[in-house]
């Protein structure tokens, strides 16, 4: 667990849920006569074409209130012709699994053969009606030309799915068992409403990424710097209790950068959070998955907050480990010097291709500033304000890290004031390009 959990879960979730990403079976047919297919779905079955088919098996001819809240498979098919007659066969073996849950059969044989063509009953406890499409009137309504073809009413009576791939039918019946009526009732419904908040969230982004190019784009702006009584006044997070629980109130830390040992480069941390994590190439710990969520940080924030990631000597600074039985390599591993340390710093920046700013500590100074403790959680992370106070220090994965950045970017008045002259700059970039326009 990192800052936060991030809202891709519940993203991925709702869209498993979506009825746009609902179940499309493989459908026959192409061309005009696939499109008139494809315009009788989504529409009240006219079950009144039940009438046309006669000489009922299995039981009498179905209503429409007889039907409703069951899934219908209406199939045609030829006894006769064995491709044709393996439609009943399908048909009977969803109806085996599905025919407690509400799936209701409809067999209407081809006009001929049906004097000599086997009339099977249904499975126990199941309805399977077989019935003489004697004129051939339901398969012209439902623009079938060969048997066998599927065709699916959903439990709201809606034509969901007209002539269906063979292979492709049990799914299809699957999908709407699962369906509730008033979720088929109110699938057209629905399904427009997510498109047209698809369409507005797709314009919003497309709003969100211009302004995100702008601020990436923008040019470090002067603005009048906040007071020391504009900072005291802020109401800044909680500060973490000491690890003895002292009462005793910890004393002001200021987190003072190094002139050296950045990559790519030292940043711009005016009007600026710091959010500064410690780590060393040695301990999977300190970078597995925090180097990753950091690197998002800095692109979710931009300007807010400026990530950094400090390679620090953590066997010096409180990381207790078994160094006895460590290989020369390994030993090498941890015992980074100035060099080795630059390198691999490069190494993870280009090889995991990192945005974010990194720097090379080994002396400690950076931790030390954060912490006088002999053992800490790791991941670890330092976060300051815009001043240069460390507002919060401690395990990456604490709930309290997340609040803590949040109540920063809150109340931060160094912030406040770069984002108000940055965002009148941007009004002037955006009015001057709509005037340009016209």
């Amino acid at each position: 667990m990192l800052l936060a959990r991030l809202a891709l879960c519940a993203g991925l979730a709702l869209a498993s849920m979506s009825v746009l990403a609902s179940y499309d079976p493989v459908r026959k047919g192409a061309g005009e006569s696939r499109a008139k297919l494809n315009a009788m779905e989504r529409k009240p079955f006219d079950f009144g074409l039940l009438s046309k088919l006669s000489d009922w098996k299995n039981g009498a001819a179905p209503t429409a209130q007889a039907l409703d809240g069951k899934v219908v498979l209406i199939v045609t098919y030829s006894d006769w012709y064995k491709p044709a007659a393996r439609g009943l066969s399908i048909a009977r073996k969803a109806l085996e699994a599905y025919g407690k849950d509400g799936l209701i059969v409809i067999a209407a044989h081809n006009p001929e053969g049906w004097k000599d063509a086997a009339k099977p009953a249904g499975p126990a406890g199941a309805t399977m009606l077989l019935a003489h499409d004697e004129k051939g009137e339901l398969r012209k309504a439902l623009l079938s030309a060969q048997d066998p073809n599927f065709y699916l009413v959903d439990r709201a009576g809606q034509l969901r799915f007209a002539d269906v791939a063979n292979e492709s039918v049990e799914d299809a019946i699957k999908a709407l068992i699962a369906e509730k009526r008033d979720e088929a009732a109110t699938l057209n419904e629905r399904e427009a409403a997510e498109k047209l908040a698809k369409a507005r969230e797709e314009a919003k982004t497309a709003s969100i990424n211009q302004d995100a190019e702008l601020l990436k784009n923008l040019p470090e702006l002067p603005f009048p710097a906040p007071s020391e009584k504009d900072y005291k006044d802020a109401k800044w997070p909680e500060l973490p209790k000491r690890q003895n629980r002292s009462e005793e109130a910890e004393p002001e830390k200021r987190l003072t950068l190094p002139q050296a040992g950045w990559v790519p480069q030292q940043p711009l941390t005016t009007g600026r959070a710091i959010l500064m994590y410690f780590w060393h190439p040695a301990w999977n710990a300190t970078f597995e998955q925090m180097q990753p969520y950091a690197d998002l940080l800095q692109r979710q924030f931009q300007r807010d907050v400026v990530v950094i990631g400090a390679l620090t000597n953590l066997e010096r600074l409180g990381e207790q480990g078994d160094t006895q039985n460590l290989t020369d390599a390994e030993k090498a591993k941890r015992n980074l010097t100035a060099d080795s340390a630059m390198q691999r710093i490069n190494e993870f920046r280009s090889v995991r291709k990192y945005e974010h700013t990194m720097v090379s500590d080994l002396s400690g100074s950076l931790l030390q500033q954060a912490t006088s403790d002999r053992t800490i959680p790791l991941p670890y992370v330092a976060i300051a304000s815009s001043d240069g106070v460390i507002r919060w220090w401690g395990f990456a994965g604490a709930t309290e890290a997340k609040g803590a950045l949040d109540r920063i970017l809150d109340v931060d008045p160094g912030i406040k004031a770069r984002r108000k002259v940055e965002a009148d700059y941007i009004k002037t970039i955006k009015k001057s390009g709509a005037a340009d326009k016209k």
